[in-house]
């Protein structure tokens, strides 16, 4: 089949343990996967945050490329005064403004299709600022992006009121978002397939991600979230069978991440370094030592980026109980910053991920964390680097893939740019650190002999303090298999 008679469409089930993706509780997920190319090692990247990971699925870059260094970061340019925050659509829209549209350091995937003559089409169930991430030039190229938690922030305004008079207001947000599923899914079967036929569509579910948080892994109210995202995904392969398109449409499926149960208080970060003696603030603009953005995982920017003042703080972290692997520039007493590929100008003088274990939750589900948030004992949070929030779903079907199979080289959802590039017959950008998973696709007749290597980093700091990090390695991209700390 022609690549120019293909599309794709991307369907995220935002923080989707691979592991929870079973016949009994998401039977069409499970079937999909088994019909088509099921990637059992798929990876995310670090911080193991949504608007991280979905800026490496649009860019096939890594943070340390794209920019995007956490789900919050400091860019005096972007956000004078605060931290960034890129959930915040209308922080983001003002900072990308000030950035004069140079919010990624690299093109999207709206701007590479676009030079191509091809569209891209995003619906969004998440954040309302994951929505702008993911096609953030839309309004520029004439796409279309419709985030549901910002109807009025959507474009272009035309086509959005068309959905909505068509299907009908926004339902009420609310936890479990059985009715945002729903909806969303409703957005492209009912207005964006049938009416604007986009090369590329992406649909970023919002569950199990808002259960898992919320409710808890494994409570009744989070597998009600994941059967019903699960019957939704039915209702779009049910479409695709009696459809003209049928196979011709590539449909990938994947999480950015998984999740881990919270357990215990916040640990309070900031007033644990205030208690030892330095200054906190919302920058370090205002003459602070230090300002935070941490919730599981995350960063400490320095004043001044003072290497006196990093180590002194990186000591004091390093002699907290609920302190994991930590991350600097030079590595001094510390991994380094490049190794989970986050160095960048925005990037946290100072990385970290709290404590993670593989504690059972009262659900029966394995993966428990340390915190500093607001989220409740027993919910769920992510962002660090157990292999539980790195591990993540992916499984594609339709006829540029190889059916029935299953792929344990490790991939990632930095691969999917790379991958959906080459199923339309598009060269990816050279610049892309992401790889053509060319092991699944009918295109590639005798696609590579390729094989994993794996890697082990170890730094030791203060009071036996040691730092370990796993990586894995598939040509020339690299994926992170997990982090801890002794």
């Amino acid at each position: 089949m022609a690549a120019d008679d293909r599309r794709v469409l991307i369907v995220a089930f935002d923080a989707l343990r691979p592991d929870m993706v079973t016949a009994e509780l998401m039977p069409n997920l499970a079937r999909f996967a088994e019909a088509g190319i099921h990637f059992t090692d798929s990876r995310a990247t670090f911080p193991s945050e949504t608007r991280v990971n979905q800026t490496a699925m649009i860019t096939g870059c890594y943070p340390a490329r794209h920019g995007i260094v956490g789900n919050k970061f400091l860019d005096p340019a972007a956000a004078p005064g605060a931290m960034f925050d890129t959930g915040d659509e209308t922080q983001l829209a003002a900072g990308d403004r000030r950035l004069d549209g140079k919010l990624l350091d690299v093109p999207g995937l709206g701007e590479i299709l676009a030079q191509g003559g091809r569209s891209l089409a995003v619906i969004s169930a998440g954040t309302p600022g994951g929505a702008r991430i993911l096609h953030h030039r839309a309004a520029q190229l004439g796409g279309f992006r419709f985030a549901l938690h910002r109807p009025d922030a959507s474009v272009p305004a035309d086509q959005v009121k068309a959905m909505l008079d068509r299907l009908g207001p926004v339902p009420a947000h609310e936890i479990p978002s059985l009715r945002w599923l729903t909806y969303a899914v409703d957005a492209w079967l009912d207005y964006v397939e049938p009416v604007l036929e986009p090369d590329v569509a992406i649909l970023w579910l919002c569950e199990p991600d808002n259960s898992y948080h919320h409710c808890g892994i494994g409570t009744a109210a989070n597998l009600a979230a994941i059967r019903q995202a699960d019957a939704e995904f039915g209702r779009i392969l049910a479409w695709r069978e009696r459809s003209a398109i049928g196979r011709r449409l590539q449909i990938v499926t994947l999480s950015d991440h998984g999740q881990l149960t919270v357990t215990g208080a916040p640990v309070d970060i900031a007033a644990g370094l205030e208690a030892a003696g330095f200054r906190v603030g919302k920058t370090v603009a205002d003459g602070a030592d230090a300002a935070l953005a941490v919730a599981s995982a995350g960063g400490i920017y320095v004043r001044r980026s003072d290497p006196d003042l990093i180590g002194a703080i990186v000591a004091w972290l390093q002699a907290q109980p609920w302190c994991g692997p930590v991350f600097t520039r030079d590595g001094i007493g510390a991994l380094t910053r490049e190794l989970v590929g986050i160095e960048h100008r925005r990037a946290p003088d100072i990385a970290l991920a709290l404590q993670s274990d593989d504690t059972v939750n009262s659900h029966g589900i394995a993966g428990a964390c340390r915190h500093d948030s607001n989220y409740p004992v027993g919910g769920g949070l992510h962002g660090g680097l157990h292999e539980l929030e790195l591990r993540t779903w992916f499984a594609a079907d339709g006829d540029g893939f190889r059916a029935g199979r299953k792929s344990s080289l490790t991939a990632g959802i930095v691969d999917v740019l790379p991958t959906t590039l080459d199923l339309l017959g598009l060269a990816p950008p050279d610049r892309v650190q992401g790889r053509i998973l060319r092991e699944a696709l009918v295109d590639h007749v005798d696609p590579p002999q390729l094989e994993v290597t794996r890697q082990r980093f170890t730094a030791e700091g203060v009071g036996g303090y040691r730092a370990h990090l796993v990586t894995s390695r598939v040509g020339t991209t690299i994926y992170l298999d997990r982090g801890w700390a002794d």
